[in-house]
């Protein structure tokens, strides 16, 4: 039983990998490092989300650290689109990680002290990615 539970996550794991030319994976990877507002960050992740890997995933990470490190003015329109698409708002948590710089990770935590009201909870799990992505820098 246990054996066929583990080859079940292992072939939907296995599933789950990327299945990018090398051409888009290149075309991922610009796209993911080139999204500086939030607009281009959800039209980038539909359009590459699939190539979630490697270069494109740092590519990511980076983006969406500098987004809120940078632009947190800006959170109305990651609300927006987190609350309208929940693989979105999964995606944006995820690439709150330890890629980041710790200044960048820091700027977000101090942000996250000041959020409005309509995006407490989008704020309470951005502080907490973003605490967990320190925590692993100090490991």
């Amino acid at each position: 039983m246990l054996a066929a539970l583990a080859l079940a996550v292992m072939l939907g794991q296995a599933q789950a990998a990327p299945s990018c030319s090398r051409e888009e994976m290149a075309n991922a990877q610009k796209a993911a490092a080139a999204a500086r507002d939030w607009d281009t960050m959800y039209d980038t992740f539909h359009r590459f989300s699939p190539c979630d890997d490697g270069g494109v995933a740092e590519g990511f990470s980076d983006s969406v650290a500098y987004l809120l490190a940078s632009r947190w003015q800006e959170l109305h329109e990651l609300e927006y689109f987190a609350e309208a698409n929940r693989a979105f708002r999964a995606f944006v948590l995820k690439h709150i990680d330890a890629t980041a710089s710790e200044e960048n990770l820091r700027r977000i935590l101090g942000h996250t002290k000041e959020c409005p009201g309509y995006a407490r909870p989008i704020c309470r799990e951005i502080e907490n990615r973003a605490r967990a992505a320190l925590s692993e820098l100090k490991g």
